[in-house]
């Protein structure tokens, strides 16, 4: 209630941003993408979520792209292995996609359309990149950096309209955005 009062004061056309998935791939709202998230009341998140749609705002939903343990452990082929053969994980134990394959791109496209759909205007994807690591096996004629620009591209191209916006957070200056 407080912080929908909060929200209730802002002007016209300020910028809301909301985390609605966890890397750990646990959404904080109902989806239809993948499980959700226990330490969050999905009822009350949909709640805010519907009435910061409803509002003047601009609403930003903010999510991992890359950097996903649930949906890596059950789509193995869509992830980074090792030169071992088995799936790469960071130092938290979280899976990394590959952004050359189609299955994470698809993925990635249904969250996408699923926050369009629920009124939100723009998506944000946060670890949009390849894990720092010498340790993942990259087989694609793209180099990596040609690989995440073509998987924003494609992201941008059928998603995006006229009214939303589809975005990448990076630290990277040579990331050429779509």
């Amino acid at each position: 209630a407080g912080l929908r009062a909060q929200l209730a004061q802002l002007p016209s056309g300020t910028a809301v941003m909301l985390d609605v998935k966890s890397f750990w791939g646990y959404f904080f709202y109902s989806s239809a993408q993948g499980p959700h998230a226990d330490s969050y009341v999905q009822s009350e998140v949909d709640a805010l979520i519907a009435d910061l749609v409803a509002s003047e705002l601009y609403v930003i939903a903010r999510l991992p792209a890359l950097r996903d343990y649930y949906y890596g452990l059950n789509n193995v082929p869509s992830g980074l292995p090792t030169n071992k053969g088995y799936l790469w994980t960071d130092d938290s134990g979280c899976y990394w996609l590959d952004p050359t394959k189609d299955g994470t791109v698809d993925y990635l496209s249904r969250q996408v359309m699923e926050l369009r759909l629920k009124g939100f205007d723009e998506v944000v994807f946060t670890d949009f990149r390849f894990p720092d690591t010498d340790n993942i096996l990259f087989q694609s004629s793209m180099g990596r950096q040609e690989a995440l620009e073509s998987a924003a591209e494609t992201l941008v191209s059928t998603c995006a309209t006229s009214k939303f916006c589809v975005s990448f957070e990076t630290s990277n200056p040579l990331f050429q955005l779509p």
